[in-house]
């Protein structure tokens, strides 16, 4: 059984090889495989080379401007994208690395977030205030948030020992401190990263040169006589075919 299958697979291999030599030239059997047209059959092949071969040569360098066009345009995008990505980074820098938390506190390299009655606020560090008060059984948590409004929150003692409390609001405090240096040095930053951002979008040369590069290949192709004239060979060939066998190719 399996030699009987590879021996109808070779008989299928060598029909397939015959249909196409029959296609590439038509005619009769003689024509496709007899050895006194070989010259007609190199004719006929050397017609379609040398037109297939100018085809492919200049889709390949079509192709490489076309890519250049893309490449260039990607490239402008990323460095814009790169430049607006630092500007706002440096304009807000969102919460940063998480650095702790104390009941409904949580804070953040930038931001302390405040959750009570089931809402959550976040508030940038360089605009609040915080601080102790030790009152009875509960340790309060004084905020002043922005615009002025404040908040007192309470810590049971018997959960949250002062001197835990009082740790967390010392990281809150050195947390601020740092928060305002980094926006000083942010801000100082902002207008180089404006001028970059400015510049990368005004900066489309690279884009221009690889149309004005698309557009003189294309330009050239147009204009090279070498494909129509191997169009016209190729015609004449085929021509030729058609009168030795009464059939013309493709």
């Amino acid at each position: 059984m399996r030699y009987a299958g590879l021996i109808v697979l070779i008989a299928l291999v060598a029909a397939a090889a015959i249909g196409r030599r029959l296609l590439r030239y038509p005619g009769q059997w003689r024509h496709a495989f007899g050895g006194e047209y070989d010259e007609h059959r190199r004719d006929l092949d050397s017609a379609r080379d040398r037109l297939a071969s100018l085809q492919r040569d200049a889709k390949r360098e079509h192709r490489t401007a076309a890519s250049g066009v893309d490449a260039a345009a990607s490239a402008y995008r990323r460095r814009v994208r790169d430049a607006e990505a630092r500007l706002a980074a440096l304009r807000d820098p969102g919460r940063g690395n998480p650095r702790g938390e104390l009941g409904a506190l949580r804070l953040h390299q930038y931001t302390l977030q405040v959750t009570t009655g089931g809402r959550t606020g976040e508030y940038p560090l360089d605009e609040l205030s915080i601080r102790p008060d030790p009152a009875g059984a509960e340790t309060h948590v004084h905020l002043i948030l922005p615009k002025g409004r404040q908040q007192v929150l309470p810590f049971p003692r018997e959960d949250y020992p002062e001197a835990a409390v009082r740790a967390f609001v010392a990281d809150v405090h050195d947390a601020v401190a740092a928060a305002k240096r980094a926006k000083a040095e942010r801000e100082t930053l902002v207008p180089e990263a404006e001028a970059e951002l400015a510049e990368a979008l005004a900066d489309t040369a690279g884009q221009q040169h690889a149309k004005r590069h698309l557009a003189d290949v294309e330009a050239r192709h147009e204009a090279d006589p070498r494909i129509p004239e191997a169009r016209r060979e190729l015609d004449a060939a085929r021509d030729r075919w058609h009168h030795l066998t009464g059939r013309r190719p493709r």
